[in-house]
């Protein structure tokens, strides 16, 4: 699926809740600490397992002290961790981040930011175990799920340090691993923030390997568009993006698989040319395709025929 472009307010909100959770921290620079960030906002972090009965089971029995919406639906919880498969949640009323200890480490970072997120966002707490006329509603479960992401990697990489760090260097895959390093955060969620904050047409796929298919796993998981790519190449798709990779890329597990120019259709139908890199980290492979300019159409002049003269 595509990333959710927020309107200007909803994303500005966003953006100055965040930014007054640095102040409050006095962020210098480098990692935010989550333990920090849930100390300064009373939050508790508890971790379940879906595949333990015992273990969900005990988690629930103790949100229900005092928890009003756990207690009117005790196996509201389990229900939902089971059948959505749920990674991870916010419980506002016990103000608790639960996250899934299967998850890999650098994926439960994330997770627990992004439900931070949902408990920074006021008007979130009412679809976190409620109304589920209201949570199933498709459109309504991502918009506010994007705006949590907004808001997530807006924490993971405080603007004022952010920018002066992107645009020191050319991007590249290279370059979105140091700043990844740089604040402690996952490459996908690294590569997610640089072509977000980018102001050219620009754009990430995270997915399969394209050469090394798993049964079950979507060749493309999520494209990632910069404001003036969605603008200019809506039309873009999942195949597109997918036979774009495979064109170039090679069959090494992990590591770089593959670097082109490839061509991309604008709404008008205008071709233009991207530069693609693709790297596989192991667990997802990810892509980045930065603009370099409309593609003129080649133009072949006819040879001169050939003419034979009387006598020749």
């Amino acid at each position: 699926m595509k990333n959710l472009l927020l309107d200007g307010r909803t994303a500005r909100d966003i953006e100055d809740r965040v930014a007054r959770i640095h102040r409050d921290l006095d962020y210098r620079g480098g990692k935010v600490e989550l333990s920090d960030v849930r100390a300064l906002m009373s939050l508790d972090l508890a971790y379940y397992a879906a595949d333990d009965a015992g273990l969900l089971s005990e988690v629930v029995h103790k949100l229900t002290i005092g928890a009003k919406q756990v207690i009117k639906r005790p196996l509201l919880l389990i229900e939902a961790v089971r059948k959505l498969e749920l990674k991870a949640l916010f419980v506002p009323d016990r103000k608790q981040i639960l996250i899934d200890a299967s998850l890999p480490d650098p994926k439960k970072r994330w997770s627990e930011g992004h439900e931070i997120l949902h408990s920074v966002l006021p008007w979130h707490s009412a679809y976190m175990l409620g109304d589920t006329k209201i949570t199933l509603t498709p459109g309504c479960h991502d918009r506010i799920e994007a705006e949590a992401n907004f808001g997530t990697g807006r924490l993971f990489f405080p603007k004022a340090e952010f920018e002066p760090v992107l645009r020191s260097a050319p991007m590249s895959m290279q370059r979105v691993r140091q700043i990844a390093s740089h604040f402690g955060n996952t490459i996908t969620s690294t590569l997610w923030r640089c072509v977000e904050f980018d102001d050219q047409p620009s754009f990430a796929v995270i997915g399969a390997h394209p050469n090394r298919p798993q049964p079950g796993t979507p060749d493309v998981e999520h494209i990632v568009q910069s404001p003036a790519f969605a603008q200019r190449f809506s039309k873009f798709s999942p195949q597109d993006a997918t036979g774009l990779i495979k064109s170039y890329c090679g069959y090494q597990r992990t590591g770089p698989l593959g670097m082109a120019e490839v061509m991309v259709l604008d709404d008008d139908g205008q071709a233009h040319a991207f530069v693609a890199e693709t790297f596989c980290n192991g667990y997802n492979t990810l892509t980045l395709a930065q603009y370099r300019g409309p593609k003129s159409p080649q133009i072949t002049k006819p040879e001169t025929p050939l003419i034979l003269l009387p006598g020749s």
